[in-house]
């Protein structure tokens, strides 16, 4: 799919590639394209005529590329990994944006629905206010994906805290399965969050040509990217920690029932081992032992062994074993 936007005289018009076209012919106005599931050779046919580096192009086809930017000529280039899906599970689903950002044109190629593509695309508000700074629509673009971002981030905190109250009222083994599945997703998508950390740290450190960053409305809406990113890899990595720490409480508790299992069971074993060795005793029949005979030995034994049984119990008790 090729859909264009271009700007001129102060109206917007949406087209697909015979836009694009005619924006090269007459060379005036701004254009957003936007592509998404094309064939490869005739995509990079379209990207190198609007001046696309060979380089960034095999970049961006790339199924799986790690956030970055480079800078080029005519073009600012850059990777973001966004989302088309994102739930309570934490079950994300990532499109890949590449972003080729011109002086009059920003190009959009993504491996799928981009939430922050699609609602930008939607914004006739928005796009009459930023197609004209190709640059800031690229930052406001990413700004829109990143606040999806924060917002599904942030609806984790209530499922976590309903986990932590569960753990602490009834653990069990499905609630320890689940905050490790947690555990394992959050650190996958932290290290996406560090990438693009580090990605609009460098920009706003490496000014370009294209987003030239003493340009003030531009540098402050990089910097609200950044403070995004930043603000996401920090709630990553503490929801991170705290499914760790739910975890280890987890297996705290479970271990301490488990002591307090196997202090009854010893309690019992040292309540029976003396009353077992009396049995044993005279239980041997042999006939020269002096208690054999004996008229009342059955009731003193027993006598001696609930005695002993007692003493054991009351001294248990009193160490606070029982």
């Amino acid at each position: 799919m090729i859909r264009a936007k271009c700007l001129k005289n102060g109206v917007i018009t949406t087209g697909d590639s015979g836009l694009v076209q005619q924006w090269q012919d007459q060379g005036e106005g701004f254009l957003w394209l936007d592509m998404a599931g094309e064939d490869l050779r005739k995509e990079a046919q379209l990207l190198l005529s609007l001046g696309c580096h060979q380089l960034a192009i095999q970049d961006t086809q790339r199924p799986r590329h790690p956030p970055k930017f480079e800078d080029f000529e005519s073009n600012t280039f850059i990777i973001y990994r966004g989302f088309e899906k994102f739930d309570q599970e934490i079950v994300v689903e990532h499109v890949q944006v590449a972003y080729f950002v011109g002086k009059n044109f920003v190009i959009t190629r993504r491996s799928g629905q981009s939430f922050g593509v699609e609602a930008m695309w939607n914004a006739e508000a928005d796009l009459m206010r930023y197609m004209a700074e190709p640059a800031l629509l690229c930052t406001r673009i990413i700004n829109t994906s990143l606040s999806g971002y924060i917002d599904r981030v942030l609806d984790l905190e209530d499922v976590i805290t309903l986990m932590e109250d569960q753990m602490l009222d009834r653990p069990t083994d499905t609630l320890m399965q689940q905050l490790v599945l947690y555990r394992s997703r959050l650190r996958k998508l932290n290290r996406i969050f560090r990438y693009h950390e580090k990605v609009f740290g460098e920009l706003l450190r490496e000014s370009t040509e294209v987003m030239n960053m003493e340009d003030s409305g531009l540098y402050h809406s990089t910097q609200d990217v950044f403070d995004k990113c930043e603000r996401l890899s920090s709630l990553g990595q503490l929801f991170y920690e705290q499914c760790g720490d739910l975890i280890d409480g987890y297996l705290s508790l479970t271990s301490h029932q488990l002591n307090k299992t196997m202090q009854a069971l010893t309690v019992i074993t040292a309540i029976f081992v003396p009353l077992g060795l009396l049995s044993g005793i005279y239980g041997m029949n042999f006939d020269h032992m002096p208690e054999l005979h004996s008229t009342y030995g059955y009731y003193i034994l027993l006598s001696v062994m609930v005695t002993v049984a007692i003493t054991l119990l009351l001294f248990f008790r009193r160490r606070g074993w029982l």
